[in-house]
């Protein structure tokens, strides 16, 4: 990646030294800019130390390739004040400082079992696929212990560069696909999928995108406040075909479990915050204060209060954050692809809100700030498994009969439907139907479209009207 250093006249600094005091801006000719007097003029009264480079290279989208981090050994608020005094630099905004999302101080005591995959009923979700190797879990992290006994032989793509911390991503990797039936560790919801590892930043997001990842797990937080380049990102992402999975916040995050975290709370961004063995929010039953985030930027609860993880080769523990539930949410989704690889983002939403099991009634003071309930693994596979199935024939082999009205002089080609086998015709008026976004429509004002037909939480089909 091509750096540009300005340096002042108080010293030289290596470029590895800079701390994450940055900026995002568009710059339209950065050549120009670079050689300005008013640009080398605002940092030498500054006396700070600049790097700048592109932030998003790997984008597609002309205007994010003019978009430039900017990096000073000054504080971050100088920095934003002195680019705005320089002409041509433009659309001003602080970078992300990335944070991983996990609870130190909850690594207590080795596990016996996985309650976990219990209660999103993973062994039921294995009944119809136990994953393909061929669709990659893409992680965006820390860092990761490629040669753990849980991710030996699964990792297609890795970083060698990245000189991060391990732990974190070892954990959140191993929860959505580690090796699972080897006999060693524990068993991961993704099972037989493969895993796709990358460094923790946007720009990383995009590469595993353009590399085929159809999911990725984001377990950290970007901040607290809205940024508009990382929404065009996402909506860059998400346009590529990548489903994007987050963790919600870990209820101390961005100053209260009521408020928003970024990424999770961007559009097209599918946030997870946790549940505990007994589908409880509050990890300590009756203190709200023990919560993950509950807001509306919520699509979904996973396990995530003292899971049984591994974080190092031979460590295994438990432990709690929004960090953990994510990746149970991913997993299910690489199953969920697996069992039927023709799957868009917008119908991998749709299934995960419609299988999840309702707990509203145990979270009384959350309705509304939970999403649409507990992961439910079992369902969401099951019904991405059926969507992929042949629709069947109705024997109308397009001469029409009595009950369709069809003039059977007229006697037409093929099976009526351009050769195709028809569908068995249903009165979908008997049951709930929703559009692709999980939304619950009258389907005789909705408009064109595909809808899932649903009888009390089970998927009966999926129409074309």
């Amino acid at each position: 990646m091509k750096k540009f250093l300005v340096t002042s006249l108080a010293a030289i600094l290596n470029v590895a030294a800079f701390s994450q005091n940055a900026v995002w801006a568009t710059v339209e000719n950065i050549d120009k800019i670079r050689e300005s007097n008013e640009f080398k003029t605002t940092f030498i009264n500054l006396h700070a130390d600049l790097v700048f480079y592109k932030a998003f290279p790997k984008s597609k989208q002309r205007n994010l390739q003019n978009v430039y981090e900017f990096e000073c050994t000054c504080h971050e608020t100088e920095l934003y004040t002195a680019l705005h005094k320089v002409p041509g630099i433009s659309s001003i905004e602080y970078a992300p400082k990335f944070e991983t999302l996990e609870l130190p101080n909850d690594y207590t005591s080795v596990f016996t079992g996985n309650w976990a995959l219990d209660l999103i009923r993973a062994q039921t979700a294995w009944t119809y696929t136990t994953g393909d190797s061929a669709i990659n879990v893409a992680i965006s992290d820390q860092n990761y212990y490629i040669n753990h006994e849980e991710l030996s032989g699964k990792v297609t793509y890795y970083d060698n560069t990245n000189t991060a911390t391990k732990t974190h991503g070892t954990a959140v990797a191993t929860i959505a696909a580690g090796n699972t039936n080897n006999n060693v560790g524990l068993a991961s919801i993704g099972y037989n999928s493969s895993l796709s590892l990358f460094r923790m930043n946007y720009n990383d997001m995009l590469v595993a995108s353009y590399n085929g990842a159809r999911v990725i797990n984001l377990s950290w937080t970007s901040g607290c406040t809205y940024n508009q380049y990382a929404q065009l990102i996402i909506d860059e992402i998400y346009a590529n075909g990548t489903f994007i999975v987050a963790s919600a916040g870990n209820g101390t995050t961005c100053g209260g479990a009521n408020n928003l975290v970024y990424p999770a709370a961007y559009n097209h961004v599918f946030a997870v915050t946790s549940v505990g063995a007994q589908d409880n929010i509050e990890r300590t039953i009756g203190n709200p204060n023990t919560r993950h985030q509950t807001n509306a930027s919520v699509d979904i609860c996973a396990p995530g209060h003292n899971v049984p993880l591994t974080a190092a080769p031979g460590w295994y523990i438990n432990s709690s954050g929004t960090s953990f539930a994510a990746p149970y949410v991913t997993g299910t989704v690489a199953l969920m692809l697996s069992a039927n690889p023709n799957l868009t983002t917008n119908e991998i939403d749709s299934v995960l809100r419609i299988s999840a099991t309702n707990i509203d009634s145990i979270n009384t003071a959350y309705i509304g700030k939970i999403g649409a309930g507990r992961l439910n693994s079992a369902e969401a596979v099951r019904i991405a498994y059926e969507m992929g199935l042949p629709v069947e024939d109705d024997g109308n082999n397009g001469h029409g009969n009595d009950a369709d009205g069809v003039d059977d002089s007229n006697p037409g080609q093929g099976h009526g439907n351009n050769g195709k086998p028809n569908k068995k015709s249903l009165n979908v008026s008997n049951y709930q139907i929703y559009d692709m976004t999980g939304k619950l429509v009258n389907i005789e004002y909705a408009p064109a479209g595909m809808y899932l037909v649903v009888d009390n939480g089970v998927l009966i089909t999926k129409i074309i009207k």
